[in-house]
């Protein structure tokens, strides 16, 4: 039986561990079965490259270091301008206008829906009033709005592509752990007829009590994790 927590990116290190493994322990132990533990091998190797190549297709996650400095460099213009405002003699202009009612420390706390179109209402007002004389705030308001609708586009586009490769994802999983469980098999009758059924453990991972592939982990998912519901061998 495979670890029923195999998760779509374990796939990578368990199939590529057991394909090395397989190499090393098996072939030449038993030779006339040697033909058996290349079919194996070569099996898990396509298998692998089948679930490579639809995880490709996820999008890139959009950087969240970038995202996060955008973020904190709109949240700052938002206050700034505020102060600006309070700055301007006989206050000339009503910073309701443009945070409409909100305070500028309330509005730059905003998720990034609501921050980009406050931003976007910033820009476009901001021409309106002839006593905002520095011209640097309408230019830094429309080019931090347009950055701040890039990231939303991004990020609702990266949402929609992973929902629908889900599905994909999840069939392709199957799929793999079908091979993976059926090599399994086949390993287990050679190392039996070999006297080392204890050696399978070094070579499906999944089975060790200390694990030797390195990005692998026997948590269970968290409420809401996306992987695909266990399948058991």
């Amino acid at each position: 039986m495979a670890d029923p927590y195999i998760d779509q990116f374990e796939t990578q290190v368990y199939g590529k561990y057991c394909r090395d493994q397989m190499q090393k322990v098996c072939l030449g132990r038993l030779p006339k079965l040697d033909g058996m533990v290349e079919f194996a091998i070569a099996e898990q190797a396509r298998a692998d490259a089948d679930m490579k190549a639809v995880l490709d297709k996820q999008p890139k996650p959009v950087s969240t270091e970038d995202a996060a400095a955008l973020l904190e460099e709109a949240r700052d213009t938002v206050i700034r301008f505020g102060a600006y405002l309070n700055s301007l003699k006989g206050y000339p202009v009503s910073p309701k206008v443009f945070f409409r009612g909100e305070a500028p420390s309330e509005l730059a706390r905003k998720r990034l829906v609501k921050l980009a179109a406050a931003l976007e209402h910033i820009a476009a007002e901001i021409p309106k009033h002839e006593a905002i004389k520095d011209p640097s705030w309408a230019k830094d308001f429309k080019t931090l709005s347009k950055k701040l609708e890039t990231l939303k586009g991004a990020q609702q586009d990266a949402k929609v592509e992973k929902a629908d490769l889900g599905p994909e994802v999840a069939a392709q999983r199957e799929k793999w752990l079908a091979v993976y469980n059926a090599n399994k098999l086949l390993i287990r009758g050679l190392l039996a007829h070999a006297g080392k059924s204890d050696l399978l453990p070094l070579i499906f991972d999944d089975l060790a009590e200390v694990h030797r592939a390195q990005g692998v982990t026997d948590a269970l998912p968290t409420p809401g994790d996306p992987n695909p519901t266990p399948t058991p061998a």
